[in-house]
């Protein structure tokens, strides 16, 4: 990593208003037109399924997802062209990512370092959104908002650097409207510099993560960490999820079992991948660490047509993709606080 210069700064946390919705009020809605008889039947039948569903992922029924919203935010994440490391571009997404976190009252931190590159030093800057839990233990969900460095064409990233980043945009703004409801401390973590500059190898990769998980060991603060969730590559339009191998058991049979109660099975399916991501550097030092990645972005083989082409555009992306993956990750954060502390209250 070469010569790393710390800088923290940390931005003024606001307050923001939280907007409690529950999961089944639309589905009571849907049925009033029919008759009085019908209605009741299909009263407690909805009833029924959702206080069953609520007794699976308690404490998930007060807000949700918008796939619509967090597409919104990978347009415009896209909009700001190539950002990769170092770039001027990046300082704008830097700022559209600390915004947003500050507007849903969040605690922005950012920690800046410089890394040794096969291009040279790169000041880079990894970006966290902190949501205080009642436990000081922390569930970190992550990210890589860089995109690639290429001189051949121009590389927008919209799957690999913006899906993520904007999916857990909309995550934070999700889970910071129930943060009465979180056990755990959350931290929403955005990391720079996952992206090879020349060749993929253990010193050109990964810049942000290893940084990362070495200053939190260094600090004591990594064993605080009791689960980390790696979103990468998740606005294909033709979703497909595999279970990636070096990823921890747990964490994927809590997930994959929220997506199967979801009826998401289609996209979170029984196949398996080997991609070494931002969550490696956590594996290597014990902690337990999930990549969400669909690594077979155009086409059914890996790593796919698209990837790390000029074809990674914006019509590849769905908000339906983003609304499945973001669902099964905030009904999955509930089921993995229940997990760790046999209760998501």
């Amino acid at each position: 990593m070469g010569n790393h210069l710390p800088v923290i700064n940390v931005i003024q946390r606001r307050k923001s208003g939280r907007v409690k919705l529950l999961i089944c009020q639309q589905t009571l809605v849907f049925f009033l037109p029919f008759t009085p008889l019908i209605l009741s039947c299909s009263l407690m039948v909805s009833l029924t399924l959702c206080l069953s569903f609520v007794g699976g992922c308690r404490g998930t029924s007060k807000a949700s997802i918008d796939g619509k919203r967090a597409f919104l935010h990978v347009e415009k994440l896209a909009g700001f062209g190539p950002h990769p490391s170092g770039s001027r571009a990046i300082g704008e997404v830097q700022q559209y990512i600390q915004n947003h976190m500050i507007q849903v009252g969040l605690q922005v931190v950012e920690k800046g370092f410089v890394a040794a590159t096969p291009l040279g030093n790169v000041p880079m800057k990894n970006i966290l959104g902190v949501l205080p839990g009642k436990r000081e233990e922390i569930i970190m969900l992550a990210t890589h908002y860089e995109t690639k460095f290429f001189t051949e064409f121009e590389f927008t990233g919209a799957n690999d650097g913006c899906s993520g980043t904007g999916l857990l945009l909309e995550l934070a703004t999700a889970l910071s409207k129930v943060r009465n409801d979180l056990e755990c401390t959350i931290w929403f973590v955005f990391f720079d510099g996952e992206e090879a500059f020349v060749q993929w190898s253990p010193s050109d990769s990964l810049y942000g993560s290893r940084y990362l998980a070495s200053e939190l060991q260094a600090e004591g603060v990594l064993q605080r960490v009791r689960s980390f969730i790696l979103l990468d590559m998740v606005g294909d339009k033709d979703l497909t999820i595999c279970r990636e191998d070096f990823s921890t058991r747990w964490l994927q049979d809590v997930l994959w079992s929220v997506a199967s109660e979801m009826n998401y099975q289609r996209y979170f399916q029984e196949c398996n991948k080997q991609v070494m991501d931002d969550h490696w550097p956590f594996l290597q030092l014990g902690i337990s660490a999930i990549d969400i990645i669909d690594f077979q972005y155009g086409g059914s083989e890996s790593p796919g047509l698209y990837w790390h082409t000029a074809q990674d555009t914006l019509d590849k992306i769905s908000a339906d993709s983003l609304q499945s993956v973001g669902e099964v990750v905030y009904h999955g954060v509930f089921r993995i606080q229940k997990e760790l502390f046999g209760t998501a209250k």
